[in-house]
């Protein structure tokens, strides 16, 4: 859970300021993710401590997914509520920063209006897309999970004499 708590905190501080910049708005997405990353290797760790240093690549692997699971549902619903109901101009001011930037750039004129137009879809919230995003997400989120899984296996050496 607190996982997901500072995902929301950060999720809220990367749109109110980075959005200006989709350079700073990519990087502070992507530094964001790497704390999120970061924090489920340090549940993974925190768990293997708790069971006495030793943990299974499948018992480190559930537990981890349990935590991808709650924090992208925090995900997922602080990010609806943040466009619905915190600030529902951010995607307008997001996608006007962005033909600002592709403007000053002299990018072609049929990728800005490809990307314009993606933000039009972005204000459209489903459940389809909402359940999409958390898949999406918990897809994304596993595969950090079973590396993470892999690097804090450790099992017991009297269990890894009996396997040998």
């Amino acid at each position: 859970i607190a996982i997901g708590i500072i995902y929301c905190v950060l999720i809220f501080c990367h749109n109110q300021f980075f959005y200006s910049s989709p350079l700073g708005f990519s990087l502070s997405k992507i530094l964001c993710y790497l704390l999120i990353v970061g924090g489920f290797f340090y549940s993974g760790y925190t768990i293997r401590k708790k069971s006495g240093g030793y943990i299974s690549f499948k018992d480190c692997l559930g537990s981890l997914l349990i935590v991808i699971v709650i924090t992208e549902l925090f995900y997922v619903i602080f990010s609806t509520i943040y466009i619905k109901y915190i600030d529902p101009t951010f995607i307008e001011k997001l996608k006007s920063s962005w033909h600002s930037y592709y403007i000053s750039h002299n990018i072609p004129q049929d990728k800005t209006d490809n990307t314009i137009d993606n933000f039009k879809e972005a204000r459209k919230i489903t459940i389809g897309t909402l359940v999409q995003s958390f898949g999406f997400g918990v897809i994304i989120d596993a595969i950090f999970g079973v590396i993470i899984s892999a690097v804090l296996k450790k099992i017991k050496p009297e269990l890894e004499n009996q396997i040998s």
